[in-house]
Order: C-alpha cells, then sequence, then structure tokens
C-alpha cells in the first residue's frame, strides 16, 4: 500500500537548456498538491490527478518561475529503492519545438536522488513503452530486465546523473 509523506524540502538542479536562447536556466524540484494538478490544462497526456491519489508527485519548474510546470514525475518508495510510475514533460516540451530540454533527464535524476538520499544507492525502477526502451538505454543508461519494459537505473549511472544534474 502507498503512504503518503510529508515533503517541504526544495531540491535545486542545475539547469535544463531554454533551446531557443541556448541557455542554461536553474531548475528546482517541488512536491505537487492535488490543488495543483487540478489546474494543469488538459493538454496533458496522462490523468495526474488521479495519480497524486496513489503516489508522490513532484513537479520541475524554473527556479525564477516556479508557477509555470515544465514536467511530473510519481513515484514510490520500495523496499530498497524507489519506483518511478510515470513521467510527463509539460506540452510545450514535447516534440521538435519543445521549448526546454533535460526536463525528463532531470526528473529520474530527482528520483536517484531521493533513492540515495534514503540509503538505497540511488537505484530506480520504471516501465517503458517499447518505443522508449533504446532511448531510456542511450539517455539514462537504464537496463533492461530480461526481455520485458521493466527497466533500473543502478548505483553507477544514478551517480553519473545526480551529479550531471544536482552537483553543486
Amino acid at each position: 500500500m502507498r503512504e503518503a509523506h510529508i515533503f517541504l524540502e526544495i531540491y535545486r538542479s542545475n539547469s535544463i537548456l531554454h533551446r531557443q536562447s541556448g541557455k542554461l536556466l536553474p531548475t528546482s524540484v517541488l512536491k505537487v498538491s492535488a490543488a495543483e494538478l487540478a489546474q494543469l490544462s488538459s493538454t496533458w497526456l496522462f490523468d495526474w490527478k488521479r495519480e497524486i491519489a496513489s503516489s508522490e508527485v513532484f513537479k520541475l519548474v524554473l527556479t525564477e518561475n516556479p508557477e509555470k510546470v515544465q514536467g511530473l514525475i510519481s513515484m514510490e518508495e520500495r523496499r530498497g529503492y524507489f519506483h518511478v510510475y510515470l513521467i510527463e514533460n509539460a506540452p510545450h516540451n514535447r516534440g521538435m519545438k519543445k521549448e526546454y530540454e533535460g526536463v525528463a533527464g532531470n526528473l529520474f535524476a530527482f528520483a536517484c536522488l531521493r533513492s540515495l538520499e534514503k540509503g538505497y544507492g540511488g537505484y530506480i525502477s520504471f516501465e517503458a513503452k517499447t518505443e522508449l526502451i533504446d532511448h531510456y538505454q542511450k539517455a539514462l543508461g537504464a537496463q533492461r530486465i530480461g526481455n520485458s519494459i521493466r527497466m533500473f537505473i543502478d548505483e553507477a549511472r544514478a551517480t553519473e546523473l545526480i551529479n550531471l544534474y544536482f552537483s553543486k
């Protein structure tokens, strides 16, 4: 059974890339409230209002503009690791004309960071859509479990992702 946790800390990450200007902009990861999710536009692909009822949901925002969500992630602490249920770029960060790059990588690195802080070595798991398996292997260094869609990020790769997105 999933249980709700109180999460007050703000995680500050190095940045995401603004494609038009080429500038790296600092970001923050914050826990999302149900009220905030109720205000999301209908152009999001997943039902985040339903997701928050059963797992923790966090948002990635620009540090200087915390009202505009850049991406969302839901996860659950399990025995020895964190499992990521959903991850989604904001509608303006999808496709060839996306505004920012690095949103999903930043959110996966955040999941690894939470796992590391809990003493799990940064291990996370998730289930990938079949067409994204190769992408996650190349972009995140994720490994596939057998021939399934279940993937994981191990301690070594988690450390690399955390250092890339969250180093001081």
